[in-house]
C-alpha cells in the first residue's frame, strides 16, 4: 500500500516534468533513513560496519520480536532536493527514535560521527535531485 501510494506521487511528478524521473527512488531502494553520516574511505567504511553489527543486538533485545508498525502521511522536502513521506506519530515512533539515538552513540563510540547534531527526522525519501548533477542543476 505504501509503495503503491509513493509510486502515484512520483507517477504524478514525472507527469509534471519528465526529468525528473531520474531523481526517483525506486520501490526497492525506499527506506527510513535512521542515520547520516560520510564515510571517507575504506577504514571508515569497516568501522560503520562493525558499529551496525553491534546495533543489531540492541535492536533485536529492544523489539523482543515485534514488529515496527509505521504509518506514513503527508509529503515534504529538504532544501528543495529531496522529497520524502512524512512518518506519522504513533506508539511505535518512540521505539525508533530510541533506535536511532542507540545506534548513533554507538557509531559515536567507534568515532563515527553519525547524525552530527542532527535532529531524528525519520522520513522515507522517494525523490533525490543529487541522484544527478545535471539535474540538480536544471531543476
Amino acid at each position: 500500500q505504501i509503495t503503491g501510494s509513493i509510486q502515484a506521487v512520483q507517477d504524478a511528478i514525472i507527469k509534471k516534468d519528465q526529468r525528473l524521473s531520474k531523481a526517483m527512488v525506486h520501490s526497492g531502494s525506499l527506506h527510513v533513513t535512521m542515520l547520516v553520516m560520510h564515510l571517507s574511505n575504506e577504514e571508515e567504511i569497516s568501522i560503520a560496519v562493525g558499529a551496525l553489527s553491534d546495533s543489531k543486538d540492541f535492536v533485536e533485545d529492544l523489539l523482543k520480536g515485534k514488529n515496527v508498525d509505521l504509518s506514513f502521511k503527508g509529503i515534504d522536502h529538504f532544501r528543495n532536493e529531496v522529497g520524502f513521506v512524512k512518518l506519522s506519530e504513533n506508539d511505535h515512533t518512540a521505539i525508533l527514535t530510541e533506535i536511532a539515538e542507540t545506534m548513533k552513540k554507538i557509531f559515536q563510540e567507534k568515532g563515527i560521527l553519525a547524525g552530527e547534531g542532527r535532529a531524528f527526522k525519520p522520513h522515507l525519501t522517494f525523490m533525490k535531485l543529487s541522484k544527478s548533477t545535471q539535474l540538480r542543476k536544471q531543476v
